[in-house]
Formats: C-alpha cells, structure tokens, sequence
C-alpha cells in the first residue's frame, strides 16, 4: 500500500484528500500524514485526520522530519511559489509526488526537477487532470486517425469572473513575487492553465506527445488591483504547424464555460468544459460525445498516478511535458508588458465577497478576436495596446525576469 502525505487541506487542498480519502477506501492507498498550516480555521478537519490515524503537523518540514523514510507519495495542492522546492525535498526523500500545474514557476526551476527526479528514480505527475480522462485520448486518436483531416488551428476561451475576494483568498493569488520567489499567477498558469495545455495536448503529432511552442505573440492586460493580469489574448505558433489561439480572463461580465476548438481541413472538433465534445465535419450528421465532470475528472489523477507506480504503465503528465507550458508563461511575462485597463472602460459591481471590476465590452470583443483570429487590438477593442510582435521561442530555455522597458 503506497503511504502518502498531503501539504494543505483547504482550497484546492480540499480536493487532494478527497482523492487520497477515496483511494483509502479502495485500499490502494494509506495517508500518514499532512501539513495543515490554518489549523485552527481547519479544525474539524484535523481532527476527523487525526482520529483515522493521519499525522496533522504544522509545517512542511515538521512534516517531513517526522515522517522520514515513511512517504512513499507527496502530494502537492500548494502555492506556485512554493511547487519546486517542495517537489524537490520530496524526490530528496525518496517520495514520488504529484504537484498541481504548473509543475514550476520557471525553466531553470522545471530543469532541476526533471534532473533530481532522474537521480532519485522516482516519478513526478502533474495535476492537469482534464487529460486524464478518456474523452481527451479519443480526441487526440480522432486528430491523429485524421478525422478533420489536419489539425490547423486550435481556439481555447473562457472567461470565469471572479472578485477581489478571489485575489485575496491566499497570499500569492495574481502575484509575480512573493518573497523573492517567483510566483507568475495568471489566468494562463493558473485557472485557463489545463486547457491551453489540452490545445498543446492534441496538436501533438504522437498519441501521447505535445506540440512545441514554436513562438508566441500577446497582449496581457489587468483591470483588477493585481500584480500579473487577469485578461488575455496570445498567439502560439507550433513547430508542428498548428496556430494556437488562447482567449481568457477573470474581467469579463459573462460566465464562459471553457471550451476548446480544434479546426482541421475537413471539419471540427469542440470540447466544452464539464459538458460534452461534438464534431462536425461537412455534409454529416453532427456526433456528441460525453465528457465527465470535475468530480470525476479530478478523482481520476490519483488513480492514474497510483497505476503508474504500481504498474510503471499509464499516461501522466510528467515535468517533461509540463515544460513546454512553463516555457510559455515565462515567455510572456518576460518579452511583453502587462497593460492597465484605463478606469473609463472598467465597471465595479459588489458580490462575490468582494468588487467584481468588469471591461466593458469585453465578451464582445473576446467573440470577434475569436472568430477572426485576431488579438484583442487587431479586434478594435478601445482599451487595447498591441504588443510589439511575435517573439521566437526556439532556444528559449531560462526564464531572465519580467518585462521592462
């Protein structure tokens, strides 16, 4: 039986031990221990721990003194800033782990990982969960098998309004620094992460590869009182020929399930979030397909990353992989600016537990650059400010700070 320990019980954390709690049930599983640094706001969840046997500490490193030589699994729904060192004391520990996207802040940070899991014969997974279902593995079989003939373009959205609540639930939300780490929040490391890393996903020429981030060209913008942005438009061209267009923010007025189109020669391919995937290709009837809900989809890493100790056989996404989205972050943050949105085309409305600060107009203007491939200025948005063009990624291995001018 695989003996794990768990870094945080709330937020995210709260979804990890169900994981673990339900691979216990299954017998697959014992979990020894966790780090639960808001103990007294998660006092009866310490204690329903600490009756079935888990170990409560109130730090990582009480954690992982205490129970040297008796983790086998680390699991990590922790802050960004806090995602290399805690995988690398970890693998340092002879654990395997798995981390929540993105794997690390930075490349160099990615490259250490890849490195100290190398040397310590251990694996390291990833928490992008959306592909570990099997509605992902038959789109991708459908793009390879050329079912919309070749893949061409692929068009990410999403836009899931959120508060100033959301940006002052934990220290690091909407933060480039925290304490001299890196942090680099955003919608593209953070809440739209998992299905610009799909789009990677299916451009990918082998059942199980992912397209190379050939270059990108962005605008990033902030209305929020936040550090990084919470709006965005990129443009991601791969080594593999597929043009990758991302639309995504946290400013919008519409609640936008996230959906991902796929568009080849020969018809397409559309997968919305929690709901279904459908293609269409000329003069056929339209097929739907089913794809499961965040429930299922989340309790589903676990279970694949247990099989893949097990059995050392089954897809996970590992620090290799996870690279190429690390890659695109620091990309970003460190070849284009972050634009205020201009207070006239910005509108205030409580709820949430806090201020909702909204671009006018914004859900408009997402569906015009969307249908036409254009960046947010090239799509006549008043408030936008076009970048100063594409950058090339090729070479791109260290992430050297952000954007100044």
């Amino acid at each position: 039986m695989i003996r794990a320990a768990l870094v945080g019980v709330s937020g995210y954390g709260r979804w990890h031990l169900l994981m673990a709690m339900e691979q216990a049930l299954l017998g697959r599983l014992k979990l020894v221990g966790a780090t639960v640094i808001n103990a007294t706001e998660q006092a009866a969840v310490c204690r329903r721990l600490e009756r079935q046997g888990v170990r409560v500490f109130g730090t990582f490193e009480q954690m992982m003194s205490a129970l040297e030589g008796e983790i086998d699994l680390l699991m990590l729904p922790t802050g960004i800033q806090w995602h290399a060192s805690m995988t690398l004391a970890g693998l340092r520990a002879g654990a395997h782990v798995l981390v929540e996207k993105p794997v690390a802040a930075t490349l160099q940070d990615v490259d250490e990982i890849i490195a100290a899991q190398a040397a310590a014969k251990r694996l390291v997974a990833v928490g992008f969960q959306d592909l570990h279902v099997p509605a992902a593995h038959d789109i991708k079989r459908r793009i390879l098998q050329g079912e919309i003939g070749t893949l061409r373009r692929a068009v990410v959205r999403g836009q899931w309004p959120r508060s100033s609540a959301y940006y002052s639930r934990n220290p690091w939300a909407g933060h480039l620094q925290l304490e001299g780490a890196w942090v680099l929040d955003s919608p593209v490391s953070n809440a739209f992460a998992h299905f610009l890393f799909m789009a990677l996903f299916w451009a990918g020429r082998t059942p199980e590869g992912f397209a190379d981030p050939a270059e990108i060209d962005a605008e990033l913008y902030r209305a929020s009182r936040i550090e990084s942005f919470d709006t965005a438009s990129l443009r991601v061209q791969t080594a593999e020929g597929v043009e990758i267009l991302f639309y995504a923010s946290h400013a919008g007025q519409a609640d936008l399930a996230p959906q991902v189109t796929l568009i080849g020669d020969a018809g397409t391919i559309t997968w919305v979030y929690e709901r279904t995937y459908t293609i269409e290709r000329g003069g056929r009837p339209s097929q739907i397909f089913p794809v499961p809900d965040q429930l299922d989809t989340r309790l589903t890493v676990l279970d694949a990353v247990l099989t893949r100790i097990e059995e050392g056989k089954g897809f996970v996404v590992t620090p290799e992989t996870a690279r190429g989205h690390v890659r695109l972050i620091n990309a970003l943050h460190e070849y284009f600016p972050i634009v205020e949105i201009p207070a006239a085309h910005v509108d205030e409305k409580k709820g949430g537990g806090g201020v909702f600060r909204q671009i006018r107009g914004l859900d408009e203007i997402v569906n015009r650059a969307a249908q036409r491939g254009l960046l947010f200025e090239a799509a006549g948005a008043p408030w936008a400010k076009g970048s100063a063009g594409a950058r090339c990624l090729r070479g791109y291995t260290r992430f050297g700070g952000i954007w100044s001018a």
